[in-house]
């Protein structure tokens, strides 16, 4: 014994790893890490406790050595075992209850508890016997606790860990609970208006704070005589943000109160409600003619003036009457003839409010404005997730859009609500457009729907407005008269998937008169994306003075190839349209009226790009988020959809990686030998990588014999009529670009093969094609000639092909040959010309190279507006170069630059492989630099803007102001709720769902009085 304990020692290592431990049991904490419960990032809250992570663990580890090197561990039996039986009571929104059995094993006296409860990446410690407020009840031996100042709707996973003076157990099986809703905040009432017959109408907004939904509304009113409440609730749901109701049957003369809550229900009990606090109330005093009275006289007035005060103002009144019906007859007699031109210095626009330098502080998150050098990679960061960076900054945008009440009773108004394009799209009082009252308007009404918006560094730089209505023509044309306007930007087409968006407010040709303001159009200039019209405006009642002219023109940029749903599908088109149009506005001009359907969605994103552009280009910052959050307080549900928002982020993400590309002949021949430019170029060009989803028709087993090495995109590629019943009768390698004037100007397609010439000429047919270039050379080999030598026939089941005539050109070295191909069908014939000319572009004759353009675009009889086939060996470089060259010249002519970058880049991506170098690149820029001085092509291409006006489709607009309304939203399904007892008169209730395109439900209710109301579904 005595050697045992000579031989006996202690050794105590601390070690930071496990690694240099005997074998032990696990922690509590290893085993709340390994199921899941706490991350490797989590925190451990006692109270105010906390133990920052990464958590170390410390053990002690005890050798004992005797004189046999005998070892001796500890016995995991002194570990407790976990506790039994974890089981949730009661839960409400801000607590659960929880019970458990001692465990099964306890291994030691004096047991305690630690509870630890986790949600969203946080983990808390609750010690049972160390919470004198909140102690450990034990019944029969079952543990009860009480978790408190919990989070309301929010799910937690929870472990029970018993723990002697020396061991942490083994924790319990976790349990996951979601804690029950709780009250929402209160509504936000943003409008109570009396109206005709007893009626009062009240519109609020939905709670900003609410939890899973809003199941409930809850309208509380009382007459002045009551000393009680009427009550009765509505159904509801979160998706609605505004909500619009008429009390009828109300006593007139009386002075109302109203009030409302919000009501959840508990997702346990359902018979339980969660009701938020009342809003304050709102009186109302309801008047005989109400609806007519200026709104801010008719709220809460009472009855007992002095009769002092009273006679009093009826005779300054009636002073007054006389004094303005004396000056209205003047007017009428002697000087109702002309009107004068307002000094247009006087409202010269000043700097706004906002500044976009500074940092924004939104509920305690700092917002900061962010570089050019950052911004790509602060999209980059905001897309992570499915975007989800992108969804949390415009959830924030939009909650504070809802918490901000700003009046809009002017757009409430009964006169006015026919002038409203949608429901729920209206003008704010404090920014709307007031009109000026002209000679010989029957009516006085200062309302158009319509506010200022500010620009970056300018109060008032826009105008956003609603696409006019027929019975708001004059109210616009007006507004473009009296506030200077030069520039009007149309994002809209006058109809889309069938509905109408906007009626078409300028004259077709010629000239209309609307109201005093007489329009004529003088030049129309059509492009791909968008058209330029110019119109002469003339006031019919202005008297001219020497410093002011009665007319005066504007210029309309109407941006036509925005999709009908979502949002384009690359930025660099509206890019260029923003800035041109932006740029087109002169100095001492008004504001630019930017209009879509609703004036909101596509009328935000143009603002918002417009302003930002600016602020890269004076302080290379740019703050989004704070940007659109000002200008939403001066016209609601700007930039309307999450997905707009998005688009602005990559659109100023491209705008920074190649600035304004738009050249002049002059850059354009000092870049044309710059090849470090030219190569950077060529990698923003080509940096699209197309995906086996892209290509899905060209890879198919059955078409892959009639490809050579490029393959079209599915999104893009040309078609041809299938034969039913036959896989890749639709297939050919061919695919469609834009040009200048059309979105569909060019098929580019590769040379045919034996097996696809058939297919070729269908194509020819099947898309009315009148011109086909052809630059690739015939061999005896791989390059076949495709069209038939006089006295031949092509045919299939659907066309026969024959040569006309063929010859060269006099003047130049190509070849142009004609043919006829018939219709098998109904005998139709249609004139193709081709243009054989493999030498294209000469660079040694110029003069040859763009007279070949002119003769490309030129127009045979009876023309068809289809588009030019060019053909290459591979449908690549030598046609696309052409196509772009074709295009760019058309821009010089137009405006004097040429943006090869935007051409070359989505031709890239709409056929991915025609660029193979950068040598492709330069080639174009060598041909533009010899663009000749004088070149006209624009006269041999102009087109008329052919309007469909009809609604294809009898698909209800549910938004649109029409006097058949509630037909349609019967006839659509849509009836959500309803209030009724089954009596005779009405309560219309309307819920309003985020953006223009949706559908809006709508109840209408009888009902004899409000007395016991039923609620159904």
């Amino acid at each position: 014994m005595e050697a045992l304990f000579i031989g006996l020692f202690i050794m105590l290592t601390v070690c930071a790893s496990s690694s240099h431990s005997l074998e032990s049991t696990q922690s509590p904490l290893d085993v709340i890490r390994n199921q899941g419960i706490l991350s490797s990032s989590s925190s451990i809250l006692n109270d105010k406790i906390i133990i920052p992570p990464p958590l170390k663990e410390i053990r002690l580890n005890i050798t004992l050595n005797s004189d046999d090197n005998e070892k001796e561990a500890i016995d995991a039996d002194m570990v407790p075992s976990q506790p039994r039986n974890v089981t949730v009571h009661e839960i409400t929104s801000s607590s659960i209850n929880i019970s458990w059995l001692e465990p099964e094993k306890p291994n030691g006296p004096n047991i305690m508890y630690r509870i630890y409860y986790t949600f969203l990446n946080q983990t808390l410690l609750a010690m049972p016997k160390n919470d004198p407020t909140n102690g450990m009840k034990t019944e029969t031996g079952v543990h009860h606790y009480t978790l408190r100042k919990l989070k309301p709707f929010t799910e937690y996973k929870i472990v029970v860990v018993a723990i002697t003076p020396r061991y942490d157990g083994n924790a319990s099986a976790p349990i996951t609970i979601k804690t029950d809703v709780a009250a929402p905040s209160p509504p936000i009432v943003s409008n109570l208006a009396c109206q005709k017959d007893g009626t009062i109408y009240v519109k609020w907004k939905r709670p900003t704070l609410y939890y899973n939904t809003i199941d409930f509304y809850i309208i509380s009113f009382k007459a002045s005589p009551w000393d009680y409440y009427r009550q009765f609730q509505i159904n509801s749901s979160a998706e609605h943000i505004e909500i619009e109701l008429k009390i009828p049957n109300l006593t007139m003369n009386e002075i109302y109160e109203v009030k409302l809550q919000a009501a959840t229900l508990s997702i346990y009990n359902q018979n339980k409600l969660q009701i938020s606090e009342s809003t304050i109330p709102r009186k109302i005093d309801l008047q005989p003619n109400c609806e007519h009275i200026e709104p801010s006289r008719r709220k809460g007035f009472a009855h007992n003036y002095d009769f002092t005060f009273v006679a009093t103002i009826a005779l300054c009144s009636f002073g007054l009457t006389i004094i303005v019906m004396v000056f209205l007859l003047w007017r009428k007699c002697f000087h109702s003839n002309y009107y004068y031109l307002d000094d247009p210095n006087q409202s010269q626009s000043s700097t706004p409010s906002v500044d976009l330098e500074a940092p924004i502080n939104v509920n305690g998150e700092i917002h900061y404005p962010i570089s050019i050098e950052d911004f790509p990679k602060h999209v980059a960061q905001l897309h992570t997730d499915g975007d989800i960076g992108f969804s949390r900054e415009y959830e924030i945008i939009q909650n504070e859009s809802i918490v901000e009440e700003h009046s809009s009773e002017f757009s409430q108004h009964s006169d006015n609500k026919a002038k409203n394009r949608y429901l729920n799209i209206i003008a704010y009082d404090h920014s709307r457009v007031k009109l000026f009252k002209t000679a010989g308007q029957k009516k006085e009404s200062d309302y158009i729907n319509a506010n200022f918006i500010d620009g970056y560094r300018q109060s008032r730089a826009f105008i956003g407005t609603q696409g006019p209505l027929t019975n708001t023509f004059e109210a616009f044309w007006l507004m473009i008269w009296q506030q200077r306007v030069a520039i009007i930007v149309m994002i809209t087409n006058l109809v889309e998937r069938g509905r109408r968006k906007c009626d078409m407010y300028w004259p077709r040709e010629g000239t209309e008169t609307y109201g005093v303001i007489q329009v004529k159009l003088v030049k129309e200039e059509v492009m791909a994306t968008y058209t330029i019209r110019t119109f002469q405006i003339r006031h019919t009642k202005l008297k001219k003075k020497k410093q002011f002219s009665a007319e005066k023109y504007v210029y309309q940029y109407h941006y036509s190839a925005w999709p009908d749903h979502g949002t384009p599908d690359h930025a660099l088109p509206v890019l260029d349209f923003v800035r041109k149009s932006s740029s087109a506005n002169p100095k001492d001009a008004g504001p630019i009226v930017v209009h879509c359907s609703a004036g909101v969605g596509r009328t935000g994103t143009y603002i918002v790009l417009d302003a930002m552009l600016k602020q890269i280009e004076h302080k290379r910052l740019l703050n989004v988020f704070g940007f659109l959050r000002h200008i939403r307080t001066q016209r609601n549900f700007l930039v309307q959809t999450e997905e707009q928002y998005i688009f602005i982020h990559d659109a100023l993400a491209e705008a920074i990686s190649c600035y304004d590309t738009n050249l002049t002949t002059d850059q354009i021949a000092s870049r044309e030998h710059d090849i470090e430019y030219i190569n950077d170029q060529f990698k923003l060009i080509t940096a699209f990588v197309p995906k086996d989803i892209h290509i899905t028709s060209a890879t198919k087993q059955v078409n892959q014999v009639k490809n050579r090495m490029i393959y079209p995109l599915e999104g893009s590629r040309a078609h041809l009529t299938p034969k039913p019943g036959m896989d890749g009768t639709d297939y050919i390698n061919a695919t469609w670009l834009f040009g200048f004037r059309r979105l569909r100007d060019f098929i580019i397609t590769q040379h045919p093969l034996s097996n696809t010439i058939k297919d070729f000429w269908q194509m020819i047919m099947d898309h009315q094609v009148q011109t086909v270039v052809c630059l690739s050379t015939i061999d005896d080999v791989s390059f076949l000639q495709f069209w038939p030598n006089e006295n031949e026939t092509i045919e299939n089941e659907y066309y026969r092909l024959q040569l006309s005539t063929e010859g060269d050109d006099e003047q130049y070295d190509y070849v142009i040959k004609r043919f006829k191909i018939q219709s098998i069908q109904d005998g139709t014939e249609n004139d193709v010309r081709m243009l054989y000319n493999p030498d294209w572009p000469n660079l040694n004759n110029p003069t040859c190279l763009y007279d070949f353009l002119v003769k490309m675009h030129e127009r045979c009889d009876n023309y068809r507006n289809g588009p030019i086939v060019v053909v290459d060996r591979y449908g690549g470089a030598e046609a696309a170069t052409l196509c772009v060259v074709s295009s760019l010249t058309h821009q010089l002519e137009c405006d004097k630059t040429a943006n090869i970058y935007m051409y070359t880049k989505l031709y890239h991506n709409k056929r991915p492989g025609i660029w193979s170098s950068p040598n492709d690149i330069a080639l174009i820029y060598k041909i533009l630099a010899a663009y000749p001085s004088g070149f006209e092509i624009l006269k041999h291409t102009a087109l008329k803007t052919e309007f469909d006006d009809s609604l294809v489709t009898a698909t209800p607009d549910l938004y649109s102001k029409t006097p058949d309304l509630f037909s349609k939203i019967c006839s659509n399904g849509s009836i959500s709720n309803h209030l009724s007892n089954g009596n005779g008169n009405t309560i219309i209730v309307k819920m309003k769902t985020d953006g223009e395109n949706g559908d809006l439900s709508a109840v209408v209710v009888t009902s004899e009085t409000i007395d016991n109301l039923m609620l159904t579904k």
